[in-house]
C-alpha cells in the first residue's frame, strides 16, 4: 500500500511540473531557513554544557547598594568569597576563581617573538576540577600550584612554541615577569562563556590573597555543588554571609548597625547562578564576555516557524486549489470501496514525499547558504551529518511535521469529495472552502509584514545610534592601543606625535566613551543628607581629554596646567550633579571613598561640568561621571584633521617604532570601537531583513500559484467577458482584486501586532526615536504593491489570451 502511494505521489509530481516546483521549491526555501536557524538556536543552547559537573557548577554573584545612587550588579565577587563558600558551607565541594579585568591586554614575548594577548586570565590551581578544560601536557593536579606558572592552550604553543613541546619554556609578561609553562589545554570550544587562551597561577597576584570582602570586587567565583545538594537551600543560607563577613565592615565605618544601615536603603545580595544559564540569561557588569540573549533565541525561533509556516501554507493553499483536477480521481476510488481514512493516508503519503524532496533541496540550499548565514550572525556553525545523533532527529521532526501538517488540511477536503456529484460533474459535492485558503493567505501577508516593519524599526534604530549627538565627537579620533608600553616615556612621545600639523590634539587614557576600561566606586559629595555616598564612574585622564574628545563644557573651565590645584580637579557631567542635587556645582567637593574607610578619603573640587555624553549603549540612561587628572596609559588618543589617513597612520607607526622598537603597532578608530557596541542589534536587524524578504518571497511564489489556478478555473469566464467587450485592464481588476483585499486585510491585522511588538522592544533602550507611522505605512505599501505585481502578471496573461482559444478550454 506505501509502495502504492508512493508511485501516484511521484506521477502527480511529473504530471504536474509547474504545481510541484513551486511547491518543492517553497517548503524547500523554509526547511533551509529552518535548519539554519535551528543550528543557530542549537548552538546558543548549548554553551557551558559540556562540562562534565555543569549541572552541578555555579557563579556566584553580587548585587546590592551602598545606600545611595545606582543598584550594584557584578558578575564578580571578592577573593576571600570562595574559599568562606567552601568553609562555610558543606554543600560546596569545590570553590575556584578567574580573575581577569576588564579590557586587559599583555605582551607576551617568547626568544624573538613578541604579541598582544587580550584572552588571558589568572586562575586558581583547581580550576581543571571545575571545568573540563583537558591538559594534553602537564599535570592538572599541580600545574598552577605555584606562582608565575601558566598553562596555554594548544593554539598558542603552535603560535609560541612551533613543534617543540612548551612545558618547561619560558613565557615573558609586558618585559618584565617570566613564567614557566606547566602544560598545555586542548582550545576551549566556542560555545563557553570564557574563551582563554592562557591561564596563570592566581597565586602570582597578591590581590588573590586579600582579605577585605567590599575591594576589588573583580574575582569570578565558581563553586561546584556536593552530589544531591540543593542549590536552593544553599541560596536560602547566603544572606547569613552577608551578615557575618559584610555587615561589619559597614558597621565599623558608619557607627550604625546593619538595620538602621538597612533602613536608609543599604542592600547586599549574594546568588548562585547556573553555569549553563550564564549565556543567554546574564548581563551583569563585569562578564567575562559579552553574552547572547535568550529574548534573541526566542526571537529566532519564532521567525523560523513563521518562514516554516508560510511555506506549509502555500502547499496547503495550492492542495485545495488544485481540488477540482483530481475530485474524479477521489470519487473512482470511493465507487471501488476505498475508504475516507485510505484516501486521508494517500494524501498525506503524497504530502511526506514532496517533503522529503524539498527538504533534500532544502539542505543542499542551507549547505549553500552557511557561509553567508556564518558570516551574517557571526558564528562559526556547521551542518555535521557523521556522528551527530541530533540531526537525523531533527530532519525526521521536519518531515514528519511539514508532511503532515501542509497534507493534513488538503487530504480532509480532498477525502471528503461525494461520489456521485464529482462523477456526474456537479460540482465537488462539499461547501467552499475558499474562505480557509483566504484567511491562510491573510496570515502569510500579515506575519510577512511584520517581519518587514521589525527589519525597519531595528533598522531605524541603528540610524538614530549612528546620528544622535552623543556628548563627544567619534569622528577622526585615531586610538593607538598599549601605550603603556612606553613607560616614562609616554609625555615625550605624545609631545612628538603633537608637532605633526595633521595631529589637532592627543590624550592619554585608559577609560573612552566607548567600550574600555571602567571603574565604578563610591564617592561623597559635599552637603547634606550624602553620609552613604553616591555611586559614580571615575575615570582617569590627562589634561587634554575633554578638547580632544570634544565635549562640550556647560560650566566652569577645563583642567588646566597653570592651576597648580588641579591634580586633585575634578570635571563632573550633568548627569553627577543631578544626582548630588546641587544648584552650583563648581567649587564644589566630593570625597573619594576608597572601600568604606574615612582615613583612606581623597578630596576633589569640581571646575567643571560636561554635557552629558554617552559611554554606554543606548539602551542605558546616561549615568553620573567624574574626569580626574591621572596617569591611565593604555591608550593614546588623537583628533586628526586630514584625509591622508594612510599617510598619517604611516608617520605615527614610525614614531612608535622609534619609541618601542620591536613592539606591535595596533589601533583603531573611535567610531569603529563605538558601533561594536551595537554588533548584536545591526547583526539582528540583518537577519530580521534576510528573513523578512524570505518570508514575502515565499509568500508570493504561493499567490502567484493561486493567481495561476484562479487564472486557469476562470478561463471560460474570461472568454465570454471578452467576447462581451470585456477590456484587458477590467479582467485584471477582476482577477486581482480577489487577492489584493486578502492583502489589505494582511495590513489591517499586522499593523497593529507589529507597533506593539516592536514598540516593546524599543523600551529596551533609554534613546530611541519616535515610532511614527510613516514606516509602518511603508512596510504595509511594500507588501501590497508587491503582491499586487506578483498576481497581475498572472493576471495579465489570462487576459490576454485568444477569446476563442478560452472558449473551447475544456
Amino acid at each position: 500500500m506505501l509502495q502504492n502511494y508512493i508511485k501516484i505521489a511521484l506521477r502527480n509530481i511529473a504530471n504536474q511540473k509547474s504545481y510541484s516546483l513551486i511547491n518543492i521549491a517553497g517548503l524547500a526555501i523554509g526547511i533551509a531557513c529552518c535548519l539554519l536557524i535551528l543550528q543557530y538556536i542549537r548552538h546558543e543552547l548549548s554553551y557551558d554544557r559540556y562540562h562534565e559537573k555543569a549541572e552541578r557548577t555555579y557563579r556566584v554573584t553580587f548585587s546590592g547598594n551602598f545606600g545611595s545612587g545606582d543598584d550594584l550588579n557584578f558578575a564578580s565577587v571578592a577573593a576571600p568569597t570562595a574559599e568562606a563558600l567552601v568553609r562555610d558551607y558543606p554543600q560546596v565541594l569545590e570553590a575556584t576563581r578567574l580573575y581577569a579585568p576588564d579590557g586587559q591586554r599583555y605582551r607576551l614575548s617568547h626568544r624573538d617573538m613578541t604579541f598582544i594577548e587580550k584572552r588571558v586570565a589568572f586562575a586558581d590551581a583547581n580550576i581543571f576540577e571545575v571545568f573540563t578544560i583537558p591538559l594534553l601536557r602537564g599535570d592538572p593536579a599541580t600545574a598552577l600550584a605555584e606562582p608565575s606558572t601558566i598553562v596555554i592552550s594548544e593554539a598558542m604553543a603552535d603560535k609560541y612554541f612551533a613543534n617543540h613541546d612548551p612545558v618547561g619554556k619560558i613565557l615573558t609578561f609586558n618585559s618584565e615577569t617570566d613564567y614557566l609553562v606547566t602544560g598545555v589545554f586542548r582550545d576551549i570550544p566556542g560555545n563557553t562563556h570564557f574563551h582563554l587562551d592562557f591561564l596563570v597561577a592566581l597565586a602570582t597576584l597578591e590581590a588573590s590573597r586579600h582579605p577585605g570582602w567590599l575591594n576589588n570586587m573583580s574575582f569570578h567565583t565558581y563553586v561546584v555543588l556536593r552530589q544531591g545538594a540543593d542549590a536552593n537551600q544553599l541560596q536560602a543560607q547566603l544572606p547569613g554571609m552577608v551578615r557575618k563577613y559584610c555587615a561589619p565592615i559597614f558597621e565599623k565605618y558608619r557607627k550604625k548597625n546593619f538595620e538602621e544601615l538597612t533602613a536608609d536603603g543599604l542592600w547586599l545580595r549574594y546568588t548562585l547562578q547556573p553555569l549553563t544559564d550564564i549565556h543567554l540569561h546574564s548581563d551583569l557588569q563585569h562578564e567575562l564576555e559579552p553574552n547572547g540573549d535568550i529574548k534573541r533565541v526566542y526571537l529566532f525561533g519564532a521567525i523560523a516557524l513563521v518562514i516554516l509556516l508560510i511555506a506549509c501554507i502555500n502547499f496547503m493553499n495550492l492542495s485545495t486549489a488544485r481540488s477540482a483536477s483530481r475530485a474524479k480521481e477521489v470519487g473512482i476510488r470511493k465507487v471501488v470501496g476505498s475508504r475516507r481514512a485510505q484516501l486521508i493516508s494517500q494524501f498525506i503519503a503524497e504530502s511526506v514525499v514532496v517533503t522529503i524532496l524539498a527538504l533534500v533541496l532544502g539542505l543542499l540550499l542551507a549547505e549553500l547558504a552557511l557561509p553567508y548565514f556564518n558570516n551574517l550572525a557571526r558564528q562559526e556553525l556547521q551542518i555535521t551529518y557523521v556522528g551527530n545523533a541530533i540531526l537525523p532527529a531533527m530532519l525526521f521532526a521536519i518531515v514528519l511535521f511539514v508532511g503532515v501538517l501542509s497534507g493534513s488540511y488538503p487530504a480532509v477536503v480532498l477525502s471528503g469529495f461525494r461520489p456521485i456529484a464529482v462523477l456526474t460533474k456537479h460540482g465537488t459535492g462539499i461547501s467552499s472552502h475558499s474562505w480557509v485558503r483566504s484567511g491562510l493567505v491573510i496570515f502569510q501577508f500579515a506575519a510577512s509584514i511584520v517581519l518587514v516593519v521589525g527589519a525597519g524599526v531595528v533598522f531605524r534604530q541603528m540610524q538614530f545610534v549612528q546620528n544622535k549627538k552623543l556628548g563627544f565627537d567619534k569622528e577622526q579620533v585615531f586610538v593607538l592601543h598599549d601605550a603603556y608600553l612606553l613607560g616614562s616615556r609616554l609625555a615625550a612621545f605624545k609631545h612628538e606625535l603633537l608637532t605633526k600639523p595633521e595631529i589637532a590634539s592627543a590624550t592619554a587614557t585608559g577609560y573612552l566613551p566607548v567600550t574600555s576600561e571602567r571603574t565604578e566606586d563610591v564617592v561623597q559629595p559635599e552637603g547634606e543628607h550624602h553620609e552613604s555616598g553616591s555611586t559614580i564612574q571615575k575615570w582617569t585622564v590627562d589634561f587634554d581629554y575633554v578638547k580632544t574628545m570634544r565635549m562640550k563644557l556647560v560650566q566652569g573651565r577645563d583642567f588646566s596646567k597653570e592651576f597648580a590645584t588641579d591634580s586633585t580637579a575634578a570635571i563632573v557631567n550633568e548627569a553627577a550633579v543631578k544626582v548630588f542635587g546641587w544648584d552650583e556645582p563648581i567649587g564644589k567637593r566630593i570625597r573619594d571613598l576608597v572601600a568604606v574607610n574615612p582615613k583612606r578619603y581623597v578630596n576633589y573640587e569640581v571646575v567643571g561640568v560636561v554635557r552629558d555624553f554617552h559611554f554606554e549603549s543606548l539602551r542605558d540612561k546616561i549615568g553620573p561621571v567624574a574626569l580626574l587628572p591621572g596617569r591611565s596609559s593604555d591608550f593614546v588618543s588623537l583628533r586628526l584633521k586630514t584625509n591622508e589617513l594612510a599617510q598619517t597612520i604611516g608617520w605615527i607607526k614610525t614614531k612608535w617604532d622609534a619609541f618601542v622598537p620591536g613592539q606591535p603597532f595596533e589601533y583603531s578608530f573611535l567610531n569603529q570601537r563605538f558601533n561594536e557596541m551595537y554588533r548584536n542589534e545591526t547583526r539582528t536587524g540583518s537577519i530580521f531583513g534576510v528573513f523578512a524578504g524570505l518570508a514575502i518571497t515565499l509568500g508570493c511564489l504561493g499567490l502567484f500559484g493561486l493567481a495561476s489556478f484562479t487564472a486557469e478555473r476562470r478561463t471560460k469566464e474570461i472568454g465570454i467577458r471578452k467576447t462581451l467587450g470585456a477590456s484587458v485592464t477590467s479582467v485584471v481588476r477582476l482577477l486581482s482584486w480577489e487577492f489584493t483585499k486578502l492583502i489589505l486585510f494582511a495590513n489591517i491585522i499586522a499593523l497593529p501586532v507589529a507597533f506593539v511588538a516592536m514598540n516593546s522592544w524599543l523600551q529596551g533602550f533609554a534613546y530611541r526615536p519616535t515610532l511614527g507611522p510613516e514606516l509602518f505605512i511603508l512596510a504595509g505599501g511594500l507588501a501590497f504593491v508587491i503582491a499586487l505585481l506578483t498576481v497581475s502578471v498572472q493576471a495579465t496573461r489570462a487576459a490576454l489570451a485568444d477569446p476563442v482559444r478560452t472558449l473551447r478550454y475544456e
